[in-house]
């Protein structure tokens, strides 16, 4: 993980965050002279000052994440550890969508996509220095719950417990193909393309999705076809 350096920030008093120290943690050098570029075409003047100095203290911490990054994962950790009231945004390389719930679960205020930093990381200081939460539009359902079928919920909980399509279609007694395509529309409501992404999901990312899968994956053990028919 590289040493993180800090920016100060001003602007306009109208659109100005008051006085943020800003850390930038990332393995990718040209990272944070991206932010700093689009910070400065926004109308924010710059400065750069070292993170150890103690009259600096950052107030906001921004970390850039690949996916499977566990180094930048634990500086989330490490950020709202040591400096709770600082403003955390996580700049994800790609959908990042597999991983983004989890880092939003350790302590991160704000996701944001590589492709989008230009244009949108000025937007998301300003909203993060301002107490809000701020995600991607097609990350929407890490904050807002998905409103999966019962017959979704059914199946994506078979499917995180490790069952095969065919296996699932045995215990449901439905067709094979009617597993895929339930599956698909939950993959597709959830924003994730397989089955260990929606694990990651279930698992790291919405309290009420993971209580609703893992409850219906309760009941279809005693799954009657009679009651609940395709």
């Amino acid at each position: 993980m590289a040493s993180p350096g800090t920016t100060e920030l001003w602007g306009t008093p109208s659109s100005r965050p008051s006085s943020v120290r800003l850390a930038v943690v990332s393995d990718d050098e040209m990272l944070a002279g991206r932010v700093l570029a689009a910070l400065e075409r926004d109308g924010l003047v710059v400065r750069l000052a070292p993170i150890d100095a103690p009259q600096l203290r950052p107030t906001l911490v921004i970390v850039g994440y690949r996916a499977g990054d566990r180094g930048a994962e634990q500086a989330v950790r490490l950020a709202r550890r040591r400096l709770p009231q600082a403003g955390v945004i996580v700049i994800l390389a790609g959908s990042g969508s597999s991983d983004a719930g989890r880092l939003l679960s350790v302590g991160a205020d704000a996701l944001l996509l590589e492709r989008d930093v230009d244009a949108a990381i000025a937007p998301t200081v300003r909203a993060v220095t301002a107490g809000q939460v701020s995600v991607p539009s097609e990350l929407r359902q890490l904050i807002q719950p998905t409103a999966l079928s019962h017959r979704e919920r059914q199946i994506l909980g078979l499917a995180v417990a490790g069952l095969t399509n065919a296996q699932i279609a045995g215990r449901l007694f439905i067709a094979e193909s009617t597993v895929k395509t339930h599956l698909s529309s939950a993959f597709r409501r959830l924003g994730v393309h397989s089955r260990r992404e929606a694990t990651a999901l279930v698992f790291a990312s919405d309290e009420v999705l993971r209580r609703s899968v893992l409850a219906t994956l309760r009941l279809s053990h005693t799954y009657s076809p009679h009651r609940d028919a395709p």
